[in-house]
């Protein structure tokens, strides 16, 4: 009840589900909870912009693996791909986030 929970209700299931695996006997200590969640000061982006937003970071993401793929989105080798998301998915984001692909970057 201390605990300030810092995800939503679906993450919430899911660490109660975890502890109730980890500790089916009993008591549910949720000890792993402050080993996992990293200091606000800590965080860091690759490319050295700091983003606290998930936005921003999904952004700046998807846009540093838009360079390492020279823009290339589908087939084999490309951002689809290095992300781990289907293309539509990714064109999605893209497009929510206002970040240009095929033609319209050009």
């Amino acid at each position: 009840m201390e605990y300030h929970w810092p995800g939503n209700v679906r993450e919430l299931q899911n660490i109660l589900e975890r502890e109730l695996i980890l500790n089916p006997t009993g008591p549910l200590t949720f000890a792993h909870l402050h080993k996992n969640i990293p200091d606000a000061a800590s965080v860091s982006y690759a490319g050295g912009e700091v983003a606290y937003n998930l936005d921003d970071t999904i952004s700046n993401h998807i846009r540093q693996v838009l360079r390492v793929t020279k823009g290339k989105i589908n087939g084999s080798n490309v951002a689809a791909a290095l992300l781990g998301v289907n293309l539509s998915t990714l064109r999605n984001r893209m497009r929510k986030l206002g970040i240009n692909y095929g033609k319209a970057s050009k």
